[in-house]
């Protein structure tokens, strides 16, 4: 039996980046750079300043932005529904998990300037297996990954979080994409 611990590639939150740590975080390792999904964004809106896939110079990168990132690398998203169970789901056959979280910002939410000129707070964080056991959870604001343990324990997690407001996404190859088609 092998005791040793993986080794976890995490990147830390910076800006509105998010998105950017949760796809590296997703292929533990440096993929993307800000530059590289900046050009992406580009690709979509020539606009410099405000457009609808990303804010001015901080990020904070739309589902639009992470799907073609994906793409690129021969991967693509399937949307867990919010009536499906997370019991139907085979997660060793998964790359990882992508989830968007609401962002609790009491404070600047409140502030009408703030509210114009930034989109509603919300945040993106990767799940995923790198022993095909044990599920971590590479959220960019933690200081380390968090175990969250083996598929029961992952099914647990994912049952708490709020249904209506979270939105959970399996990360696969795009090649694979049939096998997860909605039933």
């Amino acid at each position: 039996m092998n005791d040793a611990k993986p080794t976890l590639y995490h990147e830390r939150q910076k800006l509105q980046l998010c998105a950017l740590h949760s796809l590296n975080n997703l292929f533990q390792e440096s993929v993307f750079t800000k530059p590289m999904l900046d050009s992406i964004v580009h690709e979509f809106d020539k606009s410099w300043c405000w457009n609808e896939y990303s804010t001015l110079f901080t990020g904070n990168y739309d589902l639009t932005i992470i799907l073609e990132a994906l793409k690129r690398r021969g991967y693509t998203l399937r949307a867990i529904d919010v009536n499906e169970s997370f019991d139907r789901f085979n997660y060793k056959e998964c790359f990882g998990l992508l989830l968007n979280i609401p962002l609790q910002r009491p404070f600047f939410d409140r502030l009408p300037i703030v509210r114009s000129l930034t989109k509603p707070g919300r945040h993106w964080l990767t799940i995923k297996s790198v022993d095909k056991e044990n599920y971590f959870n590479f959220d960019s604001k933690y200081s380390q990954p968090e175990l969250i343990g083996n598929q029961d324990r992952l099914i647990e997690y994912l049952n708490t979080l709020p249904r209506l407001q979270t939105y959970i996404y399996l990360i696969i190859e795009a090649a694979r994409s049939e096998e997860f088609e909605q039933k």
